[in-house]
């Protein structure tokens, strides 16, 4: 029997949704909640992450109590091998899961060589999620040990970056705690519209806007 489509409402507009990550369990979480839990037809996710890249010292203590930090002689760190690596790490970590059902997703990748405090990250953050115009901005809570604050309310310990980010986004902030995806066996959101073929295909980290790893620009000193 055909189905009446009247009485149906709009589509909903496709989102462009941040997501602010580290090398971490943590961030994983927060990326599998936005996988399962808030993805839907035509979203975009756009992966941020700021690599510390920091060159080697020797930290000199001197008798008067006086700590000095001078670069330490030899060869400085390969950017290039140090991108490539982190790559990999990305995909295998975040990127493949959104591939698999079709998730479209950018990577906005930048280097901090200066030891950025959290405000400078979180300003990168925020421009990125001005220049995709994101409806959201997702990043994890951390762990207690995070230097941060604890949320009188929720009694959430923020990590410095989630607290910078809660106190002066502009644009909504989705503070991810713990999350922990479905089985296979259990049906998410994302997979039965991927069930239902509609989700759009695979376009993954090969569009056209996708950065370039390699051209990644620099917080602190030269990339």
């Amino acid at each position: 029997m055909m189905q009446s489509s009247e009485g149906a409402g709009p589509a909903e507009p496709a989102r462009a949704v941040l997501l602010a990550v580290a090398m971490d369990e943590a961030s994983l979480a927060a990326v599998n909640y936005a996988i399962h839990e808030l993805y839907r037809k035509g979203d975009q996710f756009h992966l941020v992450h700021v690599a510390r890249i920091l060159s080697p010292s020797i930290t000199i203590h001197h008798q008067y109590h006086a700590t000095y930090n001078v670069p330490e002689l030899g060869p400085g760190i390969d950017q290039r091998a140090f991108l490539e690596r982190l790559k990999e790490e990305i995909k295998d970590k975040f990127t493949n899961p959104m591939d698999a059902l079709g998730i479209p997703h950018n990577l906005h990748l930048f280097l901090d060589t200066d030891n950025a405090p959290a405000s400078a990250v979180c300003e990168t953050v925020f421009k990125v999620a001005d220049q995709v115009d994101a409806a959201m901005v997702v990043l994890a809570a951390h762990g207690k040990g995070e230097e941060g604050s604890r949320d009188p309310l929720l009694g959430l310990y923020l990590g410095s970056v989630a607290d910078f980010a809660t106190r002066n986004s502009a644009r909504p902030v989705l503070v991810v705690r713990s999350y922990a995806a479905p089985l296979v066996m259990h049906v998410s959101r994302s997979a039965a519209r991927l069930a239902q073929g509609q989700v759009p295909g695979s376009a993954g980290g090969s569009e056209p806007g996708s950065r370039s790893l390699s051209n990644a620009p620099s917080l602190g000193g030269p990339a």
